[in-house]
């Protein structure tokens, strides 16, 4: 079943202020999102985040050295909520409300 990837709008904003090798790899890891939003891969680490206060759906992190994306699969789809280097990239999770439907 293929997935469709979407960016909240701030994290498309976000992710062209990566350096950009580190976006390299985003472009790469995300069209393999669209098979697997689950699997890491090559320069990348994908694990499950404890979920904000109030949030049953889980988050997901990818890694690429030291920055962050975080997003969450809501049926067919993966949205994407933020990027940022790791110092006080979690405080980007308070997005995650406007990510999820219905909770």
């Amino acid at each position: 079943m293929p997935f469709r990837v979407v960016r909240h709008r701030r994290a498309a904003a976000e992710f062209f202020q990566l350096p950009p090798s580190v976006r390299v790899v985003y472009e790469r890891a995300i069209r393999r999102m669209s098979i697997d939003p689950f699997a890491s891969g090559p320069g990348y680490e994908v694990a499950q985040l404890s979920p904000p206060p109030g949030i049953v759906s889980p988050v997901w992190a990818m890694k690429v050295g030291g920055f962050r994306m975080f997003y969450i699969v809501d049926g067919e789809t993966v949205k994407i909520g933020g990027f940022g280097a790791r110092p006080g990239f979690y405080r980007k999770l308070s997005r995650v409300k406007e990510l999820v439907r219905n909770e």
